[in-house]
C-alpha cells in the first residue's frame, strides 16, 4: 500500500470521526486544531529534511494525536494511541510503524518528551499556536474549554498571568522552532506584557 494512501485514509477517518462525535464544547482541541497541527508538522518537516517514511509517520500521528478527546479529557493521548493503532492494524501496517506513530503521540504529553527529530517536530507542531497571530483567540478558546471540561475557572488577570508564564517557560525543540517559531512567540509575549 503506498505511503501517501495511508495519510489520506487517516485524514478522512479522523475528519469523519471528529465531525460526527466531537462535543461542540471542544472549543480548542477540535478538528481545526488537528488540521493546524498537521499543517504545522508539514511546515516544520519541510525545514528538517525528513525522509518520506518519517514524514508519513509524523503526518499520521498528527492526524490522530488528539482523537482521544472523543472519549475523555485527561489522559487523552493514551486513547489516541489506541485509536491510531486500531486503525493502522486494520490497514495492515506493521508493529514497527505503529510503534513509531504511538511514540509521536506519546511525546506530545505535557511535559513534552521527544526522543528524536520526528517526535520533536510533532511537539513543536502541537504548540505552533504559541507563535501564531491568533494566539489570543486560541487561548480564549482553551479557557472556555477548561471551564466546561475541567471545571477550571480563571479571572482575566489570572488567565493572562498563567498564559504569560506558559509562553515564557515553553521551549521549542527543532531548529525551525528555535528560530522562526520562537521569534513569533516572542512577539506574542511582548504583546502580553504590554496588556498586563
Amino acid at each position: 500500500m503506498p505511503a501517501i494512501s495511508i495519510v489520506k485514509r487517516a485524514a478522512a477517518y479522523v475528519i469523519s470521526l471528529m465531525e460526527e462525535n466531537l462535543p461542540t464544547t471542544m472549543y480548542f482541541h477540535n478538528l481545526e486544531h488537528t488540521q493546524r497541527v498537521v499543517n504545522a508538522a508539514t511546515e516544520i518537516a519541510s525545514h528538517s529534511k525528513l525522509k518520506k517514511p518519517e514524514l508519513t509517520i509524523l503526518t499520521v500521528a498528527a492526524w490522530f494525536h488528539d482523537t482521544g478527546y472523543l472519549y475523555h479529557y485527561k489522559g487523552h493521548e493514551d486513547t489516541s494511541m489506541i485509536i491510531a493503532g486500531t486503525f493502522l492494524m486494520q490497514h495492515h501496517y506493521n508493529n514497527n510503524f505503529i510503534q513509531q506513530v504511538w511514540d509521536c503521540i506519546e511525546a506530545t504529553k505535557i511535559p513534552q518528551s521527544p526522543k528524536n527529530l520526528v517526535e520533536q517536530i510533532i511537539c513543536d507542531a502541537d504548540m505552533r499556536h504559541f507563535a501564531s497571530a491568533d494566539y489570543f483567540k486560541c487561548a480564549h478558546n482553551l479557557k472556555q474549554e477548561w471551564e466546561v471540561h475541567l471545571d477550571k475557572h480563571y479571572g482575566d488577570e489570572e488567565w493572562h498571568s498563567l498564559n504569560l508564564r506558559v509562553l515564557q517557560h515553553h521551549q521549542y525543540f527543532t531548529d525551525y522552532g528555535k528560530t522562526v517559531l520562537q521569534a513569533a512567540k516572542e512577539k506574542n509575549i511582548d504583546l502580553m506584557k504590554q496588556t498586563a
